[in-house]
């Protein structure tokens, strides 16, 4: 249901009973949670402790060219990917952007050493991010409007710096972009966990419960796999593909 907020879970007899959303409870015997960068939070409430964190990337789309790659390329320093009007799709590595808000130092053991060794391609950035998630709650009841219908949409604003170096790094490589210009750029959160991969399990100690996120930038290529093997989990069936790198537990309490 579109544009409508949930806001927790019922229990009984120790298991997932419903839903609880902005409009209403809705009765499940199992709950998946796929909901990107808000996982932890929704998660947390339920006092489940999933190790999460959020990166801003940012794109860019060009006008139509004519003569440029057909194949997308992933090089060292940018990615482009044609699309159907003719235009691509570019983005910079080193252009990710992550704030330094309070999970940052509630999860550091977890992230410290990814981040030294991934700090090529991910910047630190202490701004206001910090202070509006430090003002939002952590716990929260079912029966009042949750953070989830104060901030519907994570939609943060591209970083005009690395939009810049994009272009400039896609035209030195291919000069045919030079007849181009920027159409559009956005920004959105990228879902993170210490390993980049996600998490596809049951939640412990909440039965009926399931989590299927922290995909780091790769969901929307293994969305459709993870999907399946989800369901498969979740009606008792023995998933196609082994789930257990997946595990909810791997990363210690």
């Amino acid at each position: 249901l579109e544009g409508c907020a949930v806001r927790g879970v019922e229990l009984a007899a120790g298991r997932i009973s419903a839903v609880v959303t902005e409009r209403g409870r809705v009765a499940a015997q199992a709950v998946l949670v796929a909901a990107g960068a808000w996982s932890r939070l929704f998660c947390g409430n339920l006092g489940a402790d999933f190790p999460q964190l959020k990166v801003r990337g940012s794109v860019l789309r060009t006008t139509p060219v004519e003569g440029g790659p057909a194949a997308a390329v992933n090089g060292r320093d940018f990615t482009c990917r044609k699309r159907a009007d003719g235009g691509y799709t570019v983005s910079q590595f080193g252009a990710s952007m992550a704030d330094v808000v309070p999970d940052s130092f509630r999860l550091m053991r977890h992230f410290l050493r990814s981040w030294l060794a991934n700090r090529d391609f991910v910047r630190l950035r202490f701004g206001k991010r910090f202070f509006e998630e430090l003002g939002m709650p952590r716990h929260f009841p079912a029966d009042r409007a949750s953070p989830f219908e104060r901030h519907r949409v994570l939609d943060p604003r591209p970083s005009e710096r690395g939009i810049e170096q994009a272009w400039r790094r896609l035209t030195h490589a291919f000069p045919v972009f030079a007849q181009a210009s920027i159409l559009q750029s956005w920004a959105g959160y990228i879902d993170v966990t210490p390993d980049a991969m996600p998490v596809m399990d049951a939640v412990p100690r909440l039965p009926g419960l399931y989590l299927a996120s922290g995909f780091s930038g790769h969901g929307f290529g293994i969305g459709p796999a993870a999907g399946e093997a989800m369901a498969q989990l979740i009606q008792g069936r023995t998933p196609a593909i082994d789930l257990h790198p997946f595990r909810y537990g791997r990363y210690g309490s």
